[in-house]
C-alpha cells in the first residue's frame, strides 16, 4: 500500500544490461551462421533461372534450325550480319555508357533468335550479373547490362571466324548444319555459355578444340558466378550448371574488359572440358 491508500502495481523485472548484450551477441552468431547459407540458396535460386534462360535460348536455336532445313543460326564474329542475314544476337557488351549494353529494343531488333523466344529479353542474361555494372553505369542508373550469354564460335556459319591469333588449329572448323555435329555428337556440344562479365563482348566465345589436355589459352573466360559455376546448354537442347575447379577460371570481376581474356593455362581441367566439348570437324 501506498501512503495514500493505493495499492502498488507490481513492477516487472527488465533486462540487466549483461543479458541484453548476450541476447545481441547470440543474435550476432545466428546472424553470421545463416546469411552465407541464405546468400547460397540465393545464388542456387539464380542457377535454376539461369539454367532455364540457357534451356530457352537453345530451344528457339533448335526451332530455327528446324525452320531452315537443318541450318544453324547465323553466328558471326562481331555480331556482324552474313550473306544478308543477322547473327544470332549483334550487340556488344563493355563496361562504357554505350547503349548497346542497355537498349533492349536494338537488341531485340538485331537478333536472329529474339523472335523465336518471344523477344523474351531477360533469357539473353544470367540473373546474377545483375550485381555487376560498372561505377560510371551505375552512376548513369543502369539497372543491368542486357546480355551475359555468348554461343560457342565452333556452332554456326559467320563471316569472320576466327579472328587472328586466337585459334593455333590452322582450319577453324564450324558446324552449319546440325548434322554437322558428330565430333562430338549434339549432346555433348556446347552451344550457350555465361561468360565472365570481365570478358563478355561480342556474340561468340573461341575455345579450341585441339587442347583437350588443358594447356593453352582461354580467349575469353566463362562465368563462375553460381558457386563457381556458371550455365552452359547443349545441342540437344539439354542445359546444366557447370562448376569451374581451376583457380585460373575462378576469377573475380574487376570491372576491367582484358581481365577475362587471353588467360594461358597449364594441364587446366576447366580448359579442357570446354575444348572437349567444342565441336570439330570429322
Amino acid at each position: 500500500m501506498t501512503q495514500d491508500g493505493c495499492e502498488q502495481e507490481p513492477r516487472g523485472e527488465g533486462f540487466t544490461l549483461i543479458e541484453l548484450l548476450v541476447v545481441i551477441a547470440i543474435i550476432a552468431i545466428l546472424a553470421a551462421i545463416l546469411l552465407p547459407a541464405l546468400a547460397k540458396a540465393k545464388q542456387s535460386a539464380q542457377g535454376v533461372m539461369c539454367m532455364s534462360n540457357n534451356k530457352q535460348l537453345v530451344l528457339g536455336w533448335h526451332m530455327y534450325a528446324g525452320d531452315n532445313r537443318d541450318f544453324l543460326a547465323i553466328n558471326s564474329d562481331q555480331g556482324a550480319s552474313f550473306n544478308g542475314i543477322n547473327s544470332w544476337v549483334s550487340t556488344k557488351i563493355d563496361w562504357t555508357p554505350n547503349p548497346q549494353n542497355t537498349n533492349v529494343q536494338m537488341m531485340l531488333s538485331g537478333s536472329l533468335l529474339a523472335p523465336l523466344v518471344g523477344n523474351a529479353s531477360k533469357i539473353f542474361y544470367c540473373p546474377s550479373t545483375t550485381l555487376y555494372l560498372s561505377p560510371l553505369q551505375r552512376q548513369l542508373g543502369f539497372d543491368h547490362r542486357i546480355r551475359s550469354v555468348a554461343m560457342d564460335a565452333a556452332v554456326g556459319d559467320g563471316g569472320g571466324k576466327p579472328a587472328a591469333g586466337i585459334i593455333s588449329t590452322p582450319t577453324f572448323f564450324y558446324a552449319k548444319k546440325m548434322g554437322d555435329l558428330t565430333r562430338p555428337g549434339p549432346s555433348d556440344s556446347w552451344v550457350f555459355i555465361d561468360e565472365h562479365p570481365d570478358a563478355i563482348d561480342d556474340n561468340l566465345l573461341y575455345i579450341d578444340p585441339a587442347l583437350v589436355g588443358g594447356s593453352g589459352q582461354f580467349t575469353e573466360l566463362p562465368s563462375s558466378l553460381h558457386n563457381g559455376g556458371c550455365g552452359i546448354a547443349f545441342a540437344d537442347g539439354s542445359a546444366q550448371i557447370h562448376r569451374w575447379r581451376d583457380s585460373n577460371t575462378l576469377r573475380p570481376v574487376i570491372y576491367l574488359q582484358s581481365n577475362g581474356q587471353r588467360v594461358t593455362v597449364v594441364n587446366s581441367v576447366d580448359l579442357a572440358y570446354l575444348a572437349q566439348h567444342t565441336p570439330r570437324g570429322p
